[in-house]
């Protein structure tokens, strides 16, 4: 006699984008939202910071080009170092762990950064705020997508990428306001010097440990637990989900089995292993597994395409307040005469520039115009990329900020020269964004979170080169530096073109599995009509 029990249970078994369907959308899924745009406005801080602060601790610490484009370079190569240990530890031990611990421990070093007085210090901090900030870079764009249906997850990572552009508007606006207040600096002792620029970097700090805090409270997602095949943990977070949008009791959640769409190594030599050899044992495979057919070609597209999108997001990007700075002097010093970009090499070595601690109104105009039409632009797209497939946006995007650098040698202007740095930062953001849904909808759910760290740290090679070029180059031949990113970024967007159309089929294993059980349903429907 058949049990009515068990054919309940097979008849509600569901794979996990019909269960995360079933959950609703509602307050859960916008809490995860803005606990996800706290952590990406904080990421964001770190990465534009070095426009505003630096230049005013320029003049306190006597640093030149070169030595900024080396302390962009110690923050970067934090973050290559780490974004393989934190994209192993989020597919290994969780994401929310490694969300938490790592924005705690990076506000804390900014805070630790802007006490202490030497240009070492600042170097050491850096890198290791690059280290730790290199984790929400790699990880929160997948932890936010993993709660989400997949009709929203796509246009959801662009929605994040907003709050990215968002810093990129504070932080002007911050800077405007509190770099001028120089009554503040003062001296403790030898050992701790206050300045504005000291207590910019604080409060950039606050948010962040607020956001530390807020996703200690928030659950682990329910996709990584159904990875490790703890179907258990799995749906009491699915049911949570269920009962936060809906009201209902969690118990009510319709779906009562998992279907897992991957497969963790169980095998008896792993089980034995310790905890740090099976997660190394573990990373060895999830890497290998990338470097294979069919994800090979998918690794070697999304990591060329980083690489060329934070080679100019994070060289010329970084580096537009500067040249706004020597615009806006050249314009002081030769009222009547057309500056070009490399006019501006010529006036810093000809020493008629002075350093200067904060941004004259007009510099901080033209930053607050370009990070507002990066946040235009990043909402247009957002819309968009509902109704495209999810490699466009980043491949027109990549193209036009390709065209957009290159042609920001041959600007005449000011005013050309603020329309093109809109275009050229609204749309290399907006890439770097998309590129990571592409990795989302590609890579399997057990190494996409490594996989993510891969085309990070490409991308981080990208931006330690072009950090180096332009310290190297922007004192004598600025030109240089310019005409370079405009040909990656343009050979970026053509590699677009080549990204596949379809993500990856399910695994056979898991096909085979899924085909056995609808059998058995469809078996058990019959005997029981």
């Amino acid at each position: 006699m058949i049990n009515c029990d068990e054919i309940f249970e097979l008849r509600d078994i569901k794979d996990y984008d019909r269960a995360v369907r079933r959950t609703g959308y509602g307050r859960f899924h916008y809490e995860v939202l803005a606990v996800s745009a706290m952590s990406i406005l904080s990421m964001g801080f770190q990465n534009g910071l070095s426009s505003y602060v630096f230049p005013a601790a320029q003049c306190d610490l006597n640093f030149t080009s070169f030595e900024l484009g080396i302390l962009n370079m110690a923050f970067m190569i934090g973050g290559i170092i780490g974004c393989f240990l934190w994209g192993a530890l989020a597919d290994n031990l969780g994401r929310q762990k490694v969300l938490y611990s790592t924005h705690l421990f990076d506000a804390l070093i900014t805070i630790v950064c802007a006490v202490l007085p030497t240009a070492t210090n600042l170097f050491v901090l850096r890198f290791l705020n690059g280290f730790l900030i290199g984790a929400p870079g790699s990880i929160i764009f997948t932890y936010v997508a993993e709660f989400q249906p997949p009709k929203y997850r796509t246009p959801v990572v662009c929605c994040c990428g907003i709050f990215f552009t968002l810093s990129w508007l504070i932080l002007p606006l911050l800077a405007y306001f509190i770099l001028p207040l120089q009554g503040l600096s003062f001296s403790l002792g030898n050992f701790i010097f206050f300045c504005p620029w000291r207590l910019f970097l604080i409060i950039l700090a606050i948010p962040e440990l607020l956001t530390a805090l807020w996703i200690l409270k928030m659950p682990e997602s329910p996709k990584y637990f159904l990875a490790k095949g703890e179907h258990k943990e799995c749906l009491a977070i699915l049911r949570h989900m269920y009962s936060k949008n809906t009201g209902d009791h969690p118990d009510d959640f319709p779906v009562k089995n998992l279907i897992s769409d991957v497969k963790m190594d169980t095998s008896n030599n792993v089980a034995c292993d310790g905890k740090t050899l099976r997660v190394l044992r573990t990373m060895g495979g999830q890497m290998k597994s990338m470097f294979q057919q069919p994800l090979l070609t998918v690794t070697a597209l999304t990591c060329i395409i980083m690489f060329a999108n934070m080679f100019g997001m994070f060289g010329l990007g970084l580096w537009l307040p500067e040249i706004f700075v020597r615009f806006d002097q050249f314009e002081k010093l030769y009222p009547n005469a057309t500056p070009s970009i490399s006019e501006l090499s010529t006036l810093v070595q000809s020493k008629n520039v002075t350093c200067e601690a904060t941004f004259d109104a007009s510099v901080t105009y033209n930053t607050v115009v370009i990070a507002t039409s990066s946040l235009v632009f990043n909402l247009i797209c957002a819309i968009l990329a509902t109704k495209v497939h999810f490699k466009v946006v980043p491949l027109v995007t990549m193209l036009i900020g390709g065209a957009a650098s290159a042609s920001i040698y041959f600007l005449s202007s000011s005013l050309q020269n603020l329309v093109v740095a809109s275009l050229f930062q609204a749309s290399m953001i907006t890439a770097n964004m998309t590129i990571g849904s592409i990795a989302v909808e590609l890579f399997p759910t057990k190494v996409v979170g490594i996989a993510l760290s891969l085309i990070m740290c490409s991308g981080r090679f990208g931006a330690v080169a072009s950090s180096f070029l332009f310290g190297y180059y922007m004192d004598t031949q600025c030109e240089i530096p310019i005409f370079v990113v405009g040909a990656v970024v343009l050979l970026g967007g053509f590699l677009c073109f080549l990204v596949p159309r379809r993500s990856k089929e399910a695994p056979a294993s898991f096909r085979m599995t899924h085909d056995i059980e609808v059998a058995v349903i469809s078996a058990y429907d019959v005997k029981l009509r």
